[in-house]
């Protein structure tokens, strides 16, 4: 856009493309909320699988305990009810395979295999807690019972025969085979209940699935609409869920996105007068370095090219890197302007306010040349009121008439430097008058300016330790004086070979 092109808003930089919304995936929402109901399946049936199998377990160990001790009791009351001569063919009666018996004499002796059939294989010493078993039955005092490993199960019973101890019998009993054989078919019908509640909820998982995939491409449809800037037609959201609710939301977004782009163009006409009155010159250049905007009052700093004036383009590239420069005074012919220049990234632009400052360096000088003359004039008094001190301390104060005529001339320079004074004072008060805000500024890049311009005495090596982020609030130009002012007293100062550390 040239300088005397109509005056316009900065128009948005290119933007990378909207990519079209995918309509098939190879993975989507489908498959993972199957996957995720699977999941829960299979987390849950675990759950129950082993509550039910420590529950079942539990039962079984408790249900084989009860048998085991039934039929020691049974045992006990026969062995005890019947002569002792049939004690072997009442042994025998119980004993089998898993259900190991040997009766003990209320002296604690094994009865003889003589009398009694063997145990079945099973070695008495081999029987856990046997001893135990044995001494507790034999005292009388109750029944014992205990679980050993591998679901083998231990009693000892004491054996009264007319009312007195006659003995006692030890029982080592494994789990019946009628719990052994519920419990596995327990454990093949959880198994399979496992298997179908898994498979049961992936197909739930996968039709919800389908049924919000589908919801929620609807939406992406009319929110990628949206974004392609169609804000035409409505989304007619439905269902009275978060889903349904995102429709409305995005509908709504979509109303109020028209109303505010018709807001946004009014606005625009606005601002385009107002750049129209403004008198400092506003220039946007994009990132081919052309001119994309520029108001009336910069088109003196805009080339015949279409690219800003060639003083002005070094500003642009170090306020692409630096985000934010300033200069009071740049030349461009006979003018002075002042610049501030800002980064603009989201529109890959760089905007240019130039104040024309000719006029305003003019009026500096002049008031330049005003303090000079003030100091000239402030130095004269001063200097008369130095010397009469002096003469009347070598004496003259004791001379009356001379005395008189010093003080005189001291009262005389003091009126002068009174009235010099508060002149000052009033320009002073004048210039405060126009100050504005101090501005914040990259630390930094003012040290680098600063060191640029104050050359470096040989001899003196200069050091300058500065934070890259560090930013103050201050004018920059007065900044860089004070730096300049500094370094300059400080390579004075600093003899040869020397340091200095800014």
């Amino acid at each position: 856009m040239s300088a005397l092109s109509p005056p316009d808003l900065p128009s948005t930089a290119e933007r990378p493309a909207i990519q079209p919304l995918r309509s098939k995936r190879p993975f989507g929402v489908r498959l993972w909320l199957a996957l995720m109901f699977a999941a829960i399946g299979i987390l849950s049936g675990t759950s129950v699988y082993l509550f039910v199998s420590n529950a079942s377990e539990g039962a079984a160990e408790s249900t084989a305990r009860e048998l085991t001790q039934g039929r020691a009791l049974e045992l006990a009351r026969d062995l005890g009810d019947k002569p002792e001569q049939n004690s072997g063919r009442v042994v025998a009666t119980y004993r089998s395979d898993s259900f190991a018996t040997w009766v003990f004499g209320e002296n604690n002796a094994l009865k003889t295999e003589a009398t009694l059939p063997a145990a079945g294989g099973v070695e008495l010493a081999d029987v856990p807690n046997q001893e135990e078993a044995r001494e507790f039955a034999l005292s009388g005092q109750g029944n014992y019972v205990v679980e050993g490993e591998n679901g083998l199960i231990v009693v000892g019973l004491p054996i009264f025969r007319d009312g007195s101890l006659d003995g006692a019998v030890l029982v080592q009993a494994e789990r019946p085979p009628e719990v052994t054989d519920a419990l596995a078919s327990l454990r093949d019908e959880r198994l399979t209940a496992l298997g179908l509640a898994v498979l049961v909820a992936a197909i739930i998982g996968f039709l919800v699935a389908s049924l919000i995939t589908t919801r929620v491409k609807r939406l992406a449809a009319a929110a990628g609409r949206i974004a392609e800037g169609d804000l035409s037609e409505p989304m007619h959201p439905r269902g009275r869920d978060e889903i349904g609710d995102l429709g409305r939301a995005l509908d709504s977004m979509r109303i109020a996105l028209a109303e505010t782009f018709y807001a946004l163009s009014s606005e625009r006409d606005r601002l385009s007068a107002v750049f129209v009155s403004l008198e400092d010159g506003v220039i946007v250049v994009g990132a081919d370095g052309d001119v994309r905007f520029a108001n009336p009052a910069a088109s003196d700093f805009i080339s015949p090219d279409g690219k800003p004036a060639e003083q002005l383009r070094p500003w642009v590239r170090r306020a692409t890197h630096r985000g934010t420069v300033e200069n009071d005074h740049v030349s461009i012919d006979e003018r002075v302007v002042g610049i501030s220049a800002r980064h603009l990234p989201a529109e890959r632009a760089v905007l240019i306010v130039v104040r024309d400052r000719t006029e305003e360096l003019r009026r500096g000088e002049a008031e330049r040349e005003f303090v000079s003359n003030a100091a000239h004039e402030l130095r004269n008094p001063i200097a008369g009121m130095s010397g009469a001190i002096e003469v009347l301390r070598s004496g003259a104060k004791d001379d009356p008439e001379a005395r008189d005529h010093f003080l005189e001339r001291l009262h005389n320079d003091v009126e002068r430097v009174s009235r010099l004074t508060k002149s000052l004072l009033t320009l002073a008060r004048m210039e405060a008058i126009g100050e504005g805000e101090a501005d914040v500024v990259s630390v930094e890049m003012i040290l680098n300016d600063s060191v640029s311009t104050a050359e470096v005495p040989a001899g003196i090596e200069l050091s300058v330790e500065a934070d890259p982020d560090l930013v103050a609030e201050a004018d920059p130009v007065l900044l860089r004086q004070v730096l300049i002012g500094l370094l300059t007293n400080a390579y004075k100062n600093t003899p040869a070979p020397g340091t200095v550390t800014l």
